[in-house]
């Protein structure tokens, strides 16, 4: 009897070390995984291919390969800003790994949180600087991977690398509406506006347009444009960042823009050798453009008005347009002689206590253009010789903003207005040979307090 029990004795101590010894084991072996694994989702998480290729067989995946995974080459700057910018949120936690004593390998859960770029903060972003900022403060989303270690070697292997860097890097291959490659890749064609040859004759503006690939069209992020003009070698303008709203853009450069060294004379763009050039945001080249721009002599346009009654002046609005441009943009019915200080006595007519007068042309709101305007005195109506005769009154202005309209305010101001007949003549260019309106009124021997 005692020696049955000193025997179930040695077995069950025997059973017990044997447990000891094993438990011992399979925790070192999960200590050592843990390590193992923890090194390697550390590799992953600063995308080292270099170090990543390290963990995979011979012959199963190239370096190169591995970058393309982690660093897609075909990526633009503001894919690979908004990329890194998902990348940088990126973390992980490592779960105790279970190891098989059978298998010799140790499985581990990893938890990764990375920004949610499909959530709607990210996909509701309206600008690239504001999808970047987004990325950033964006909800983390849990992406989680089972990663098994083998421990069978000498040296530690993990069985599945792969399948982790795929699934951590994802979002390299996610639609995030950014488009691919550069402007210049979507660019088809470009031609100058109204000069075909390049060669624009007494113009006070020039202009390119530019095409572009329809698809550019479908990305929701597109880096916008900036172009320069130059005259000769001297840079005139660089206009701020553009936005596309369509495959089709119109750049111009008016007599407005190029301040008045620019312009001759005659209001025209001075003769030279003018360069268009365009670039995206970041300063990569899409197109330039170049033309000439040549002057020839303009004669001054012949004072045209046509004689009247007096009634005609009492009865009527007297004025005439001669530019269609300057027409199209103009209120007619807004625009008239302006009765500044209560004398008229007439659509056209005033008595002689004015001291001012004035015809008011309302324009459209986009109207900014400086004209240049004089007032002619005639004894007559017929305003007989006036091309000959010197104004009695001329200046320049620019439309004024009222409550409700937009107005140019031709003011005549004097103490002692004559009576008779005022023709005033509007030009659109400095040396006054372009007449783009006309108008006259008269001016009675009465004051407007003895005529009723």
């Amino acid at each position: 009897m005692r020696k049955t029990i000193s025997v179930f004795i040695v077995l069950a101590l025997t059973a017990s070390m044997l447990f000891s010894v094993c438990g011992c084991n399979s925790k070192q072996k999960s200590a050592e995984a843990l390590s193992f694994c923890t090194a390697f989702c550390e590799d992953v998480k600063s995308g080292d291919a270099g170090r990543l290729i390290t963990y995979f067989n011979d012959n199963e995946i190239t370096e190169g390969e591995l970058k393309e995974i982690i660093t897609p080459s075909g990526s633009n700057s503001e894919e690979k800003e908004v990329l890194a910018s998902i990348k940088e949120t990126t973390d992980y936690k490592v779960q105790e790994p279970v190891y098989d004593p059978k298998a010799k390998t140790a499985t581990a859960y990893v938890s990764w949180e990375q920004a949610d770029y499909n959530s709607d903060q990210v996909t509701s972003s309206a600008s690239l600087s504001g999808l970047k900022t987004a990325v950033k403060s964006a909800p983390l989303n849990i992406i989680t991977v089972c990663v098994t270690v083998d421990l069978s070697g000498d040296i530690p292997k993990i069985i599945n690398p792969k399948e982790v860097i795929d699934a951590v890097y994802a979002f390299n291959t996610a639609d995030l509406g950014i488009m691919p490659g550069l402007v210049s890749d979507y660019y088809t064609s470009g031609d100058w506006v109204l000069a075909p040859k390049g060669v624009y004759t007494n113009t006070k503006e020039i202009g390119v347009r530019l095409d572009f690939k329809k698809e550019m069209t479908k990305y929701k992020y597109v880096p916008g444009y900036i172009y320069t003009v130059a005259k000769g070698d001297k840079v005139l303008l660089t206009s701020e960042i553009n936005r596309f709203e369509n495959n089709s853009i119109r750049l111009d450069f008016t007599a407005d823009m190029a301040g008045p060294e620019v312009i001759n004379e005659d209001g025209f763009l001075k003769a030279d050798t003018y360069t268009v050039m365009v670039f995206d945001e970041h300063s990569n080249d899409i197109a330039s453009f170049k033309c000439e721009v040549k002057n020839e002599e303009v004669e001054k346009e012949e004072i045209e008005l046509e004689e009247y009654s007096d009634d005609h002046y009492l009865s009527e609005l007297v004025y005439e347009f001669k530019d269609s441009d300057l027409m199209g943009k103009t209120f007619v019915y807004n625009s008239g002689w302006w009765d500044y200080d209560d004398t008229s006595i007439g659509k056209s007519a005033f008595g002689s206590d004015t001291t001012v007068l004035g015809f008011s042309l309302a324009v459209s709101e986009d109207n900014d253009v400086e004209l240049y305007y004089e007032y002619y005195y005639s004894e007559e109506a017929d305003f007989e010789d006036i091309s000959g005769s010197e104004p009695v009154y001329q200046r320049s202005c620019k439309p004024s903003m009222y409550q409700d309209l937009v107005c140019y305010d031709f003011d005549y101001s004097s103490g002692d207005i004559e009576p008779g007949y005022y023709a005033l003549v509007v030009y659109g260019d400095a040396a006054k040979k372009h007449i783009v309106f006309t108008a006259a009124c008269m001016v009675v021997e009465e004051t407007s307090a003895d005529i009723t």
